[in-house]
Parts: C-alpha cells; sequence; structure tokens
C-alpha cells in the first residue's frame, strides 16, 4: 500500500527561486522535484509571478507561506509605514510602543472595534516577520574618516572589475526655475510650500569608469500628468508620491529592478549608496552587493556629489535658457511641464562624459590612477546666458546651484502617512501645473514620423563634419519606423482598406 503523498507548502521567497529556476532554462519536471511539489503546483505558482513580485516589491516578508490578511489594512499600513521609518532611524520600537502607536492610528481612521491585543501584536509580528531584539552597541553612530575609507576602499572592490562598481545617489531639482527666478528659489529646503510643486527628485546611478550610466528614475508629485497623456514610452522612469521624495519602497522597488538587470546580464555588481533614511530597506539581492558609505562624508566620498550631479544641472540649466531664449524669439510664454523637463534631464544625463564621471571616482579614491584633464567648454558660462542676461544681478553659477539643498527625503508625519494610505496623494490630476493651459503630446503617424526623420537627414546632411555615430542613429530611428508601421499593419483588418 503506498503512502499518501505529505504536500509540500513554500515560501513566498522559495516561490520566487521556483520561477527564477524555470527562467533560466531548467525543465519544470525538475524544479518540481527540486522544491517537492507538482508541477501542476508549479504552474499555478507561475501564472501568480506578478502577484507575488508585487509583495515583493512593497516590503512585505517574503518568508510567510500563506498570505494573511490584516483585519484591518489601511491601520496596518500606516503602522507598518511608520515602524519601518523608526527602524531606519535607528529608534527603537517596543512591543507596548507599537500597541500604543496602533490604538492612535485606529482612533484617527475612527476604527471602533478595534484593540491592540497581545494576541493581536503577535499576528501583526508574524505577517511582517518582526523581531523585537535589543539594538546591541551604537553602530550607526560609528564613522570612519575620509582617509581611514579611502584606505580600506581597494580591499573592498578588489574583487569587482572597475565596470562594475557603481554608486548611486539622489538629487532635487527645481525643474521650472527660470533665470529671473533664481533668488527666490536660492536655498530653499523644500519641505513644503509654494515651491513644492516646482520640483522633481532624481535618482542617478553610474559605474566608476563612466562607460554606464543607467537610466535614472524621476519622482514627482503628480501620478498622472497631463503631459504624459497617450505616451507609452518615456526617456527616463517615473514615480510619484505627494512630497516628490525618494522613499523607502521607491528604493528597494528600484534596487529589485537594477537586481534584476545584473541578473539577466549575469553581473555581479558592488553600489555604494548614502545612509539616507529611504535607503534604510535593503530587500535580498542576488546580483548587487549594497555598500554604505561612511556616515557624513558623503560630500567627500561619493562620486555623484563630486561632480557629476553638478555637470548634470549645468547642462540642464543650459537647456533650460535655450528654450527661454527661442520662446522669447517665438513670442510665446516660456513655461516649462514635467515631460519637457524629462526630455532636457534625459538629454543632460547623456551628455555627462565617461571622463567626467571617471575623474569624480578618482577624487573618492576609487582609483590610485592620475586624474585626466578634461578639456570641454560644458563649465563655462553659456553664449545665450552671456548674451541675455549680462545686465542681471544674477550669475549663472546661481542658476545652477539653486536647488543644491533641497530635500530628497524625509520622514512623513503621521497625518501624511494617514493621508497617503488613504490614498489623497495628488494622483489623477496634473496639479503641479494648475497655472499652466492643459497640454498633451499631439499623435503622430507613421507617415508624419517617416517625412519628419526624412526633414532632419536632409539636414544632417547639409553640415559638415558628421560623426557615423549620427547615421548610425537615423538608422535605429528609421528601423523603429518601419517596425511601428508593420505592426499597425497588422492591426488592421482587411475591410478597413475599403472604406
Amino acid at each position: 500500500m503506498s503512502t499518501k503523498r505529505k504536500p509540500t507548502t513554500l515560501t513566498y521567497a522559495d516561490k520566487l527561486e521556483a520561477i527564477e529556476a524555470v527562467k533560466n532554462g531548467l525543465k519544470r519536471k525538475e524544479v518540481a522535484a527540486q522544491f517537492g511539489i507538482h508541477e501542476s503546483t508549479l504552474s499555478i505558482i507561475i501564472k501568480k509571478e506578478a502577484e507575488i513580485l508585487k509583495k515583493q516589491e512593497s516590503g512585505e516578508s517574503l518568508q510567510c507561506k500563506r498570505q494573511k490578511i490584516a483585519e484591518f489594512p489601511n491601520l496596518e499600513q500606516c503602522l507598518f509605514t511608520w515602524f519601518k521609518q523608526c527602524r531606519n532611524e535607528n529608534i527603537s520600537v517596543s512591543g507596548p510602543i507599537l500597541k500604543e502607536k496602533a490604538e492612535e492610528f485606529a482612533n484617527s481612521l475612527k476604527i471602533k472595534n478595534f484593540k491592540a491585543s497581545n494576541g493581536w501584536l503577535q499576528n501583526f509580528k508574524k505577517r511582517h516577520d518582526l523581531a523585537f531584539n535589543k539594538i546591541c552597541g551604537e553602530s550607526a553612530s560609528v564613522s570612519k574618516s575620509s582617509q581611514e575609507w579611502k584606505s580600506e576602499l581597494h580591499n573592498v572592490v578588489n574583487d569587482y572589475d572597475p565596470n562594475d562598481v557603481f554608486n548611486a545617489d539622489e538629487t532635487g531639482l527645481f525643474f521650472k526655475c527660470l533665470p529671473d527666478k533664481t533668488l527666490t528659489f536660492k536655498n530653499e529646503k523644500c519641505h513644503g510650500g509654494k515651491h513644492s510643486k516646482e520640483r522633481l527628485t532624481i535618482l542617478f546611478c553610474a559605474n566608476s569608469t563612466g562607460t554606464e550610466k543607467l537610466k535614472p528614475l524621476i519622482i514627482g508629485k503628480s501620478k498622472k500628468p497631463r503631459c504624459f497623456a497617450g505616451l507609452k514610452s518615456l526617456p527616463m522612469d517615473y514615480e510619484a508620491n505627494k512630497k516628490a521624495w525618494m522613499t523607502a519602497d521607491l528604493f528597494k522597488k528600484w534596487l529589485i529592478n537594477i537586481d534584476k538587470q545584473m541578473v539577466t546580464s549575469n553581473r555581479k555588481i558592488i553600489l555604494f549608496i548614502d545612509n539616507c533614511t529611504a535607503h534604510g530597506d535593503i530587500p535580498p539581492l542576488k546580483a548587487v552587493k549594497v555598500q554604505f558609505l561612511p556616515p557624513n562624508t558623503t560630500s567627500q566620498l561619493q562620486p555623484l556629489d563630486q561632480g557629476i550631479i553638478k555637470k548634470f544641472k549645468t547642462l540642464y540649466r543650459k537647456e533650460v535658457v535655450r528654450k527661454m531664449i527661442a520662446d522669447m524669439e517665438q513670442n510665446t510664454i516660456s513655461s516649462i511641464n514635467v515631460l519637457q523637463a524629462m526630455r532636457m534631464a534625459d538629454k543632460a544625463w547623456r551628455n555627462v562624459t565617461p571622463l567626467a564621471v571617471k575623474n569624480c571616482f578618482r577624487t573618492c579614491g576609487f582609483s590610485s590612477e592620475p586624474q585626466e584633464i578634461i578639456e570641454e567648454e560644458d563649465n563655462n558660462v553659456p553664449e545665450e546666458w552671456s548674451k541675455h542676461m549680462s545686465g542681471s544681478n544674477i550669475t549663472f553659477e546661481d542658476f545652477v546651484t539653486c536647488d543644491d539643498d533641497v530635500a530628497t527625503a524625509g520622514t512623513l508625519t503621521e497625518g501624511e502617512i494617514l493621508e497617503s494610505v488613504n490614498n489623497c496623494i495628488e494622483s489623477d490630476k496634473d496639479d503641479d501645473f494648475n497655472d499652466e493651459p492643459q497640454t498633451s503630446s499631439t499623435s503622430v503617424s507613421t507617415n508624419e514620423a517617416k517625412k519628419a526623420l526624412t526633414t532632419v537627414r536632409s539636414f544632417i546632411e547639409q553640415c559638415s563634419n558628421i560623426k557615423d555615430n549620427v547615421f548610425s542613429s537615423l538608422f535605429v530611428i528609421e528601423n523603429q519606423i518601419d517596425l511601428e508601421t508593420v505592426n499597425f499593419l497588422k492591426r488592421k483588418k482587411i475591410t478597413d482598406f475599403f472604406k
């Protein structure tokens, strides 16, 4: 008589491993046997991949085997957000404190039948895989000097190719700031208030050789800006929250995506980041090793702070000046929306040279080679500025650095936590631009795109000393238009041609 097989229940972490094994080419039968489950069970797990990934990105524990749904999900989310903020700032939270805070959130949410009992606390800990352990020592306050760090840095990166050594950092950007508004914005911390609608946060990441600058992440206030209407692809990634801040959840989601890219490329990288409050919740990663820089030393040890971000802002402000002058010549009011800012930011980031990036990493001790001299005009005052702003008491340097002190992350108040959980984010309206007319991108047909490309090609052919990569770019664009034309024809029915 055969014994009945005992059913195996996998944790969410195990399910992700099983999905990854199938993606890597293993047969489903082999993967099912490895994890002790039926093939049919594996098929169900694979179908639920998106649901499991969403759970991972939200910061929920992956060690549980079944999803434990809280009786009061809004309360649960508020409390867990508050708890994560406390832990990111090394604030000790005990069980009684957590119970008291839960009662406060329950009152704010007008939940009448909630009781923060010991049983509730135990279930809350299980749902989020929490353990109240004593914080030993003062590890968060221990800091190394810049010289000590630089002397140890070689051993830290020794096992990595220079192309696999990365640094990531955020910066604030007053994207709508025109030269005549520079003195208004200067030294604005922008935690809130009237200028908070004028700013974005941008996350940059580059490697130590300058050969790889990852696609930046822009964080705005509006989830669906009107200017994005009809668009399916953007030059930069975009997220939104009420503060336009980097948050622990957004950074975690970004890290997971980078890890997936590196796994796909079969690479192992090391990523240096600062101790920003949004960087405190690091998920399990397979291909990315996260290394924190010593506290309070990022102005000296973080490559992006050594000139890379300033180079980007210099190039971005040049684009703003050019747009302003073009608007003046066309006798139109100069204004900038998120999409225009994103396009200019994309151009500026692509124009930051590998040599500039490489030199900033060298300055921070990532290489012992001598710095190379940069012979470029990017740091010079643009000719357009000298011509049109010569009589102004504002310098181009003031314009470039007007948002150096803008906050990119912070701690939400309890009221802001409640507001975010209650979905009060300004997401469905383009509140950032209430003072501007409603605009959206014009729909362009493939025939119009071909004509425009022909015009651009004719212009390029009339110019002197054009590099071959320009023609290569035109070729890539032309192929993309041809591909869209074929896809468009596939979607049409034969009867459409007789209308």
